[in-house]
């Protein structure tokens, strides 16, 4: 099992292009995957590919992609530059101050001033020419957050259990007193009749047929019975190594229909309170599920 939400980071140098690349992977909860790529924009085509290396890491969650790219060259006050672009920058135009027989003198303000123009114009190699050093950074980054993803995944599967077995107590509870439903009707009824000075024989037709009925519409085995069916099924899903998030919102829905039919077949209020615990344990449960891939 894992979660959903996840933070992953990875980096690589591209040494011959003086570069050095860094991706952060972050994601969050959605019921379907939406993958976004923020890149430089020269490189046009990149989040393309990055979608198909997400292919089999992510079945679902909103994915977030930052690439960052920075020259290891020079960098002095946030400024990054070539420095053959420098050196070829300075010959330029000492040719052409000699051109025109002006004086040329190369000092700090010259030199901060060429270096924001060649940040300002400096262009990224095409991002095929990196991909090798870009793919390593992809996959440092999805190593990490998949890592965190597996132990956060851990921690849910493990809460789950223990909320499934309160939810499995209580219906050992309903079942228990559900045993007892029937012979204190019965017992009710013959009350009331004598109350009403009506001296029927417990074993009196009308009595027997209204018994039956009574029991017909109390009888919440089937209820129980699926209940714990849908229990274990969850359990499996929570060892499964498939992605089962979508199944596991499912059952709760079913197991949430279970608790309501129960509440609504039955009277005592022993096992009022319990369907209304049960009620409320799933919801803590259904809130889990949602962070499940």
């Amino acid at each position: 099992m894992k979660s959903m939400t996840g933070y992953g980071r990875g980096s690589a140098d591209a040494t011959e292009n003086n570069l050095h690349i860094e991706i952060e992977i972050t994601s969050l909860n959605r019921k379907t995957l939406d993958a976004q790529v923020s890149c430089p924009r020269e490189w046009n085509g990149l989040d393309q590919q990055c979608n198909a290396w997400l292919k089999g890491h992510f079945q679902r969650g909103r994915v977030n992609i930052q690439i960052k790219v920075e020259s290891t060259e020079s960098t002095q006050s946030g400024l990054a530059w070539s420095t053959r672009n420098m050196d070829e920058s300075l010959e330029r135009l000492r040719s052409f101050a000699l051109s025109r027989e002006l004086a040329f003198e190369v000092d700090s303000h010259l030199l901060l001033d060429l270096a924001k123009s060649l940040k300002d114009s400096s262009g990224l190699p095409d991002w095929r020419e990196l991909e090798g050093s870009i793919k390593s950074a992809f996959d440092a980054a999805l190593a990490d957050i998949d890592a965190m993803r597996t132990r956060e995944g851990s921690a849910l599967a493990a809460d789950l259990r223990e909320r499934l077995k309160e939810l499995d107590i209580l219906r050992e509870q309903i079942a228990k007193e559900a045993e007892h439903t029937i012979g204190n009707y019965r017992d009710t009824l013959i009350n009331r009749l004598k109350q009403l000075e009506l001296e029927l024989d417990i074993n009196d037709e009308r009595v027997l047929k209204e018994i039956a009925i009574f029991a017909d519409r109390s009888d919440v085995s089937e209820e129980l019975t699926r209940l714990k069916c849908h229990f274990d099924q969850f359990n499996e899903f929570i060892d499964s190594d498939e992605v089962t998030g979508r199944k596991m919102d499912f059952l709760c829905q079913e197991i949430h229909r279970e608790f309501n039919t129960t509440g609504s077949k039955s009277s005592p209020i022993e096992i009022t309170r319990a369907v209304i615990e049960g009620k409320n344990g799933l919801e803590r449960i259904r809130e889990q599920v949602q962070n499940v891939e």
